[in-house]
Order: C-alpha cells, then sequence, then structure tokens
C-alpha cells in the first residue's frame, strides 16, 4: 500500500523480506520479517498438508517449490520460524556441498607430468582457421561464451542469428524445448531438456501485457490476452511470425489441426461459460467464428487437452471420461461420450495422441505415481502401458505432447515443465526403466534424486513445450 496515494501496488520482489503463512489444521497465522542475505529472502513459505510440507514460491523468479519436513521436525512442534530455520539449514548444506566440489582442484597425469586444472589453456595459440573450424560444431550457449571470452575467440566465432545456423538447427530439433514467459521483464527463455542450453528473446512489442499460452503445436503457440477487445494470436518465436485471430470470448481450452500457414488450419475452443460452449475458425477460409451450443443440463462440463485426430476432436471432460466430436463444421454434428478414465485420487490427468492411438496419463499428487493408459476404442476400456519404447511424452498445463524420440536417450520418458531446486537448467523427468526422476547432463543420465516432486521447482510465469522449427 503506497500511503501517500492509497493505493496498492504490485511488489515483483520481495528483495531481503520472507513471508511465512501456516495454513494447517485450520489455522491461519502469517509471519514477516527481513533475513539480510539469508536464502530464504525473497520467498514466500507456507506450511500445509498437517505440517507435513512447505511450499516455497519466490516473487521475482515466479517459481514454487516443494519440500517435506522430516518426521523429528513435525513431532517436536516447534514455532513456523523453527521451521523456516531447517528449511535454511538444509540449503546451507546443500551449497556447501556444491561449494567444495566447485572449488576442488583435479590433477591428471599428462605425458609423464602432473598438472593442475586451473593453469592456461593453450587453445589460443591455434591458428585462426583451426579455431574457426571447431567453432562450426560448436551450438547454443557454448558458442556464446566462447565468442565473449576474449576477442580473439570474438573473430574465430563471429555473431551470427541463432535461428539460421544450420548445426544449431540439426542439434536443437533433437528435443522439444520448454518455453517460458516472463510478463514482468518481457524476455522469452528456451530450455533444451538434454544439453541445458538456455537460449533468450525480447518479448516482441506486440505480445507484451500479460498473454496467457493455450495451445503448442508444430512450432507454434496459441496465446490469449483477457481484456476489453480480447486478442487471440498465433505466434511462432523461431521465425517472429505473429497472426492475429478476430476477437473471440474467453475460452477455457483450445487446440488446433495445422500450423496457421496451412489452408487446413482450423481453432476450436471450448468454455463452460455463457450460451455458446464451442467457437470454430478456419484461419484461410473465414473471417468470423462460427459457435456452438450443448445441452450440458444442470451440470456444465469441463473440457480440456482437446486434441485432433483426423476431423474428430477427443477431449478429456471433467478428469472423469472420455467425449469426442465429430463433424463439428456440420449442423449434425455427432457429441459421444466413449468411457470413463481410470479414477485416482488427488491425481492430474493429461490426454494424448500416439501413433493413432489415445493417451492418458496420470500423475499422483506431489508426482507419487506416474501412470500412462492406452484406449482400446473397441472395447472402451483403458490399458495399461508399462514403457513408451522410443516415444517420449511432454507434459504441461495446457498441452500433453508424444513424439517419437530422435536420440535413443530421449526415448522410454516423461517430461515436466519442473527444474532442479537451485537449478535453473536441469529439466525433470521421470524414467520407465528405472521409475524414478532424473534429469540429464548432456546425454548423460544423472543418478536419481527421488520417487517425488520434492526439491524441484515449478515455473509459474506462462510456459509450454514447444517444438524448434525453421523455414
Amino acid at each position: 500500500m503506497d500511503m501517500t496515494s492509497k493505493l496498492w501496488k504490485e511488489m515483483v520482489d520481495l528483495e531481503d523480506a520472507v513471508f511465512f503463512l501456516q495454513l494447517s489444521d485450520g489455522r491461519l497465522a502469517c509471519y514477516y520479517n527481513y533475513v539480510v542475505e539469508s536464502e530464504l529472502a525473497g520467498y514466500i513459505h507456507v506450511l500445509g498438508e498437517c505440517g507435513k510440507v512447505i511450499y516455497s514460491f519466490h516473487v521475482k523468479d515466479r517459481a514454487a517449490t516443494i519440500s517435506s519436513l522430516p518426521c523429528l521436525v513435525q513431532e517436536s512442534q516447534v514455532s513456523a520460524w523453527a521451521m523456516l530455520e531447517w528449511r535454511l539449514e538444509v540449503d546451507r548444506a546443500e551449497e556447501k556441498k556444491k561449494e567444495d566440489r566447485d572449488t576442488e582442484i583435479v590433477v591428471r597425469p599428462v605425458n609423464g607430468e602432473f598438472h593442475s586444472t586451473t593453469s592456461e589453456s593453450h587453445l589460443l595459440n591455434m591458428p585462426l582457421h583451426i579455431l574457426e573450424s571447431i567453432m562450426e560444431l560448436c551450438v547454443g550457449v557454448e558458442y556464446m561464451k566462447f565468442r565473449a571470452t576474449c576477442k580473439r575467440c570474438s573473430l574465430a566465432a563471429p555473431l551470427i542469428q541463432w535461428s539460421t545456423k544450420t548445426k544449431l538447427k540439426s542439434c536443437s530439433l533433437i528435443s522439444l524445448w520448454l518455453m517460458v514467459l516472463d510478463n514482468y521483464q518481457d524476455t522469452i527463455t528456451f530450455i533444451d531438456p538434454m544439453f541445458g542450453d538456455m537460449y533468450f528473446m525480447k518479448t516482441p512489442q506486440e505480445l507484451k501485457g500479460g498473454y496467457e499460452i493455450h495451445c503448442s503445436r508444430y512450432g507454434w503457440l496459441l496465446m490469449y490476452k483477457f481484456e476489453k477487445g480480447s486478442r487471440l494470436v498465433f505466434f511462432n518465436p523461431f521465425t517472429v511470425d505473429i497472426r492475429e485471430l478476430p476477437e473471440v470470448k474467453y475460452m477455457e481450452s483450445f487446440c488446433f489441426s495445422a500450423p496457421p500457414t496451412s489452408p487446413n488450419c482450423m481453432v476450436v475452443g471450448f468454455t463452460r461459460a455463457g450460451a455458446w460452449h464451442v467457437c470454430i475458425y478456419f484461419v484461410s477460409r473465414e473471417s468470423a467464428w462460427s459457435v456452438y451450443s450443448l445441452e450440458f443440463g444442470s451440470d456444465p462440463y469441463y473440457f480440456h487437452f482437446p486434441i485432433f485426430r483426423g476431423q474428430d476432436i477427443y477431449t478429456l471432460c471433467n478428469d472423469e471420461r472420455i467425449e469426442v466430436f465429430r463433424d463439428l463444421t456440420d449442423d449434425d454434428y455427432s457429441w459421444e461420450d466413449i468411457g470413463d478414465v481410470p479414477s485416482r485420487s488427488s491425481a492430474q490427468y493429461f490426454l494424448s495422441n500416439c501413433d493413432q492411438h489415445l493417451l492418458l496419463v496420470i500423475i499422483g499428487k506431489f508426482g507419487r505415481s506416474v501412470e500412462v493408459f492406452k484406449l482400446d476404442e473397441s472395447t472402451q476400456e483403458w490399458e495399461k502401458v508399462d514403457a513408451l519404447g522410443k516415444h517420449m511424452i511432454f507434459i504441461c498445463n495446457t498441452s500433453c505432447l508424444c513424439l517419437e524420440a530422435k536420440s535413443p536417450e530421449m526415448g522410454n520418458k516423461i517430461y515436466f515443465p519442473r527444474l532442479l531446486h537451485k537449478d535453473n537448467t536441469k529439466i525433470v523427468f521421470y524414467s520407465f526403466e528405472t521409475c524414478r526422476y532424473h534429469t540429464f547432463d548432456d546425454k548423460h543420465i544423472q543418478e536419481s534424486f527421488g520417487a517425488n516432486f520434492f526439491e524441484t521447482k515449478h515455473l509459474c510465469f506462462p510456459h509450454a513445450w514447444i517444438e524448434p522449427s525453421w523455414p
């Protein structure tokens, strides 16, 4: 509260301040203090789940981390600030281990002599054309870091447009990237889940001001901005191509059948509110949306994760069953219920399409369980899938994409929009081979860090998985 103007102003950074909220056992308590130069600073910590879990939300980064309190702390009935001190001690111990690893000096024998790894490199003594040849094989962040080292490195690695570099194209297509839209700093970040590289670009002027990501496919994003005269746009961040669609009311979920550059691109949106529940738009044919009303009765349906299979649209309804819409562009379209989904308590459901099979992914609370089912449409029964083989699944709040892995290391895994705590490049995935969570270190799988999402970070900025693509 600005006491002069009597107006509320949003804080985008708590800096050295910290909040602690205690919501468990039907009690509500709020603590506030300054903790200068502390790992706790900048966070809102929430004690929940009957005192067994701490949710930590970093205001500036807009990322949430969950931590499990040890039984000893739970049983001691200490104050909330004592629990914060426990969290601080855990962070200090982890940081100390990291510092010890970073400062360790490794000595190796070379040609019968011993040399420290801290000795000066002779890389820059080689001819410039040799350095240039080496840099032709480098991509992404390693290219940029090398170029920034010195003037000689800058000459060997000239400034290029990263989206047009042939080697970058071929290497980047191994995997989808996680794209994060920072609406406060107006930046877009891409994270490569295998190599851990990060790429940045400024948000185009036309997309500033609070856009949400509703759908991602074919290297394009369908983005919505809720305001007077609401805007719906297609955006390709690799070509910076923005295509505005006609105004449409707020829809809860969207899907599209093809890239907007295709003459067959159809966009479909679903909502529970109002008189019209389905909106359809052909990008290359129509000048306005076609709208349809559904007979919900007394229980409005919530459709999410809609996907195209040919001209039919399959969608998850109320996390309870699968609905299919056939011939939506005709007045005599059909709307069918094709079966219930397996019921799980406190779980998240995701729907995807894989090799003409309908897949259902169920993630248990805190990621403690991961299940995948395939629908047998002849019997309308779900068959449990124990392995994905050469396929990989990428899930987030708005999309669930199943693709064939182009690298064997990427297959048989589910990738989440989660990062290791205090590491902004390590993306978390679930391996069906180990039934555990891991991250990549280049192409090497790091050791398991657990059987749940504890000590991982969830991004609260708008984000989506996107397929890197260039003309």
